[in-house]
């Protein structure tokens, strides 16, 4: 409780705050709030509880997605190519392109799948970190706008999964369409967990695209971690929870601003 109280009136000193005003939330700012999450996770362990079943089940459904897709892919490759030869050196190419092709799928939706699985609790631990840094929450706590809110955000998680989508096309374009794929992926990455705690506050996805928007190269700087991450298997299970309260602590920073 004494802690919880210094880290408030931390928080809520007029110095800090005047300094705060004036920091330009930029790429570097994005990226410094993994490690703050870190930290902060130490001092409230609790959270972690919260979030042990929505990462099972995310972690189950994307090890049958893996299976499933892949399995597809491979039957196909094998089916269509013959194996002797040359043909067999192209065959095990493909199955390794098919293999890398969707691990980038599942590296994009596997946060949004644990983000929609787990909307209220994640919710509850975006809420936690606030208290614990400001002392008071500011949410939606009538059941309508609950329900809004919950809405929005499986509206926005079919927007960004969409994109997702788009973004696999476009990766095939022959050198520009792979970087363009990867920003946008961190872009998007970043926005989904910047967003937890605007949705929780029941705002319209085009406050929260406009806010997003306005800091984009903070949002970016929290993607970068997040993209790195998805693409470990175990790291992205493991790490989930830090990017929700690192997306919480830097919304929490643009609305100091």
């Amino acid at each position: 409780m004494a802690n919880h109280k210094r880290l408030a009136d931390l928080y809520d000193d007029p110095a800090i705050a005047q300094m705060k005003s004036k920091l330009d939330l930029g790429f570097v700012h994005g990226l410094r709030t993994v490690p703050r999450a870190v930290e902060l996770l130490r001092e409230m362990p609790s959270v972690l509880r919260l979030l042990l079943i929505p990462l099972v089940l995310t972690a189950l459904l994307d090890a049958a997605a893996f299976y499933t897709s892949y399995g597809w892919l491979r039957d196909w490759i094998v089916q269509a190519i013959p194996g002797d030869g040359l043909w067999g050196m192209l065959r095990s190419v493909l199955s390794l392109v098919a293999a890398s092709v969707v691990v980038f799928a599942l590296a994009w939706t596997f946060s949004l799948v644990y983000l929609t699985l787990c909307e209220l609790v994640v919710d509850r631990v975006s809420e936690s970190v606030e208290e614990r840094l400001t002392g008071q929450v500011v949410s939606v706590t009538a059941l309508s706008g609950q329900l809004r809110g919950i809405l929005r955000s499986l509206g926005q998680a079919a927007i960004i999964g969409a994109i997702g989508v788009l973004l696999l096309l476009v990766s095939v374009i022959p050198l520009i369409g792979p970087i363009v794929a990867v920003l946008t992926s961190v872009a998007a990455l970043g926005y989904s967990f910047f967003s937890v705690c605007a949705g929780r506050k029941s705002l319209s996805l085009s406050a929260r695209f406009s806010l997003a928007r306005t800091h984009l190269a903070a949002v970016m700087g929290l993607g970068v971690p997040i993209f790195l991450a998805n693409l470990i298997p175990l790291a992205n299970l493991l790490l989930l929870p830090v990017f929700v309260v690192a997306g919480t602590l830097l919304f929490l920073d643009v609305e100091r601003q």
